[in-house]
C-alpha cells in the first residue's frame, strides 16, 4: 500500500477545501428532488492539465462523450450533478450538456472546451437545462475555498455519507497537498472508472506525466473494487494540476506524487467498498502465488464479483467450494492438488485437500466484519489485491426501487 511506503506523504483532515489554488460551489437545485444538494462546481485559480480515465460501457453518457473530447485542453472548471445520468438521452442530452458547460465557461470568461461536466443518478431523463442554468449565477457568486466539503455531498446517490480523503507530500520543490472526493456504493464493478472521483493537487505536472500516473494510479485502486459487477454509463475519474512552467520533473519528485495519489485512491477505494448499497461485510481478496500477476488479477476479480461468494459471505456460511467454482471460471491456470484457500485465517482447502475446522473456529471466522480471503495458488509469484463487499437483502430493496 502507498501510505505504508517510506515517503513523505501524511494523511491531513478534510478533503478538497485543503488544497490551495481551488474553489468550490454547491447548492439545492431541485434537479430530481426537493431539499437536496445536487449541483456543484469546481474552479482552479488557474488553467489546469487534467487526467481522466472513464466508463467502458458501450451506452456511455452525454457528459463522458464531453469530457472524452474536452480532456485534452486546458481545463478551468468541472461542473457537477447528481440525482440525473443525461445517460440515454440522445442530441438533447449532449446539447443540454454542453449548453450548461458553455454558460459556466462564460461566467469563469474562459473558452468552452474549458469547462468539462459529469452527471450521475437515474438513466434516462432528460436534465432540467433551464433550472440548471438559472442557478449559475449562485454557484459562481458562492465560490469558495471552504465549500470543498459540499462537492462531496452534492455528488452523492445512494450513499450514505461523503467519501473524501488529502495527503501532504514532500518534494525537492517544497511540500504540496492532494486531496480526492468519490460517490459509488452499487453500479460498482471494476472495469474503470467505477463511480465520480475527482482529485484536485496544486503540485504542477505536466500533461504527459499526469496521464501516465493518474491512469496507472486508479489501475491499482480504483479499478480493484467490486459491488455488483456493474460499469455505469458515467463512470468518470479526473484529476487537476496546474499548469507551470516548472512542474516536478524529477523520478523522485513523480514518484512522491504517485504515493500521494495512490494514499489517497487506496483510502476512497476503501470506504466506497465499506458503504456499498446494503453492505454488511468488507471483504479483501488475496490472491497469491499465481502464475503471474495477469492470472492473480483474473482470479480475484472472478470471486470478488461472484454472486454466490457475495451471497456466502452475508449469510456467514463457510462455503469456500463458491470460491474455488469461481476461481475455476477465471480463465487463469490453476492446478487443484496445489490449492489453498482460507477465510479470515482460518484454512478451508490446503495443497488440494479439505482442512475440518472446529465450528467454533469457523464461526468466528465468518462473523468478522472485515474478512480477508486467502487465495494460494503455488503456481509462481503472481498477485492481486481486490475489495468487495457481501450482497444482502437491503441490496435488492434499494435496487428494487431505485427508479421510483
Amino acid at each position: 500500500m502507498a501510505n505504508n511506503k517510506e515517503c513523505a506523504v501524511e494523511y491531513i483532515e478534510g478533503g478538497l477545501g485543503k488544497v490551495p489554488g481551488f474553489k468550490y460551489a454547491a447548492l439545492e437545485c431541485g434537479i430530481r428532488y426537493p431539499d437536496r444538494i445536487d449541483y456543484a462546481v469546481i474552479v482552479s485559480d488557474v488553467m489546469c492539465n487534467a487526467a481522466g480515465v472513464f466508463t467502458t460501457n458501450a451506452l456511455a453518457a452525454a457528459p463522458v462523450r464531453l469530457c472524452r473530447e474536452k480532456i485534452m485542453y486546458p481545463v478551468k472548471a468541472i461542473l457537477v450533478n447528481s440525482t440525473n445520468a443525461n445517460a440515454c438521452t440522445g442530441r438533447q442530452g449532449y446539447n443540454n450538456a454542453r449548453f450548461l458547460t458553455q454558460d459556466i465557461a462564460e461566467k469563469l470568461g474562459v473558452h468552452e472546451r474549458s469547462v468539462l461536466m459529469c452527471s450521475t443518478g437515474i438513466i434516462g431523463v432528460q436534465l432540467p437545462e433551464e433550472k440548471m442554468s438559472a442557478s449559475h449565477d449562485s454557484l459562481i457568486s458562492s465560490l469558495s475555498a471552504q465549500n470543498g466539503e459540499l462537492v462531496s455531498k452534492a455528488i452523492m446517490t445512494t450513499d450514505t455519507v461523503p467519501k473524501r480523503r488529502a495527503v501532504s507530500f514532500a518534494t525537492s520543490m517544497g511540500s504540496f497537498t492532494l486531496a480526492g472526493t468519490a460517490k459509488g456504493v452499487g453500479m460498482i464493478a471494476p472495469n474503470m472508472a467505477t463511480l465520480l472521483a475527482f482529485f484536485v493537487t496544486n503540485a504542477p505536472i505536466d500533461k504527459q506525466a499526469l496521464n501516465s500516473i493518474f491512469k496507472q494510479a486508479a489501475a491499482a485502486t480504483l479499478n480493484r473494487i467490486t459491488i455488483d459487477g456493474d460499469t455505469s454509463t458515467n463512470d468518470s475519474a479526473i484529476i487537476l494540476s496546474p499548469v507551470s512552467d516548472a512542474p516536478l520533473e524529477s523520478s523522485a519528485d513523480l514518484d512522491s506524487f504517485k504515493d500521494a495519489l495512490l494514499a489517497v485512491m487506496e483510502n476512497l477505494s476503501e470506504q466506497l467498498v465499506r458503504d456499498g448499497e446494503g453492505a454488511t461485510k468488507f471483504i479483501r481478496v488475496l490472491v497469491k502465488n499465481a502464475k503471474d500477476d495477469d492470472d492473480a488479477e483474473l482470479i480475484a476479480r472472478k470471486v470478488s464479483e461472484s454472486v454466490l461468494v457475495k451471497t456466502a459471505f452475508f449469510g456467514e456460511d463457510p462455503n469456500w467450494g463458491r470460491v474455488a467454482m469461481a476461481m475455476g471460471n477465471a480463465g487463469a491456470e490453476i492446478r487443484e492438488e496445489l490449492l489453498s484457500i482460507s477465510f479470515g485465517g482460518c484454512t478451508f482447502l490446503e495443497r488440494g485437500v479439505p482442512k475440518e475446522n472446529s465450528p467454533e473456529k469457523i464461526k468466528e471466522a465468518m462473523s468478522q466484519k472485515d474478512i480477508t480471503v486467502t487465495i494460494d495458488c503455488a503456481l509462481g509469484d503472481g498477485e492481486a489485491l481486490f475489495m468487495t463487499s457481501d450482497l444482502s437483502y437491503e441490496y435488492v430493496k434499494i435496487n428494487a426501487e431505485y427508479s421510483t
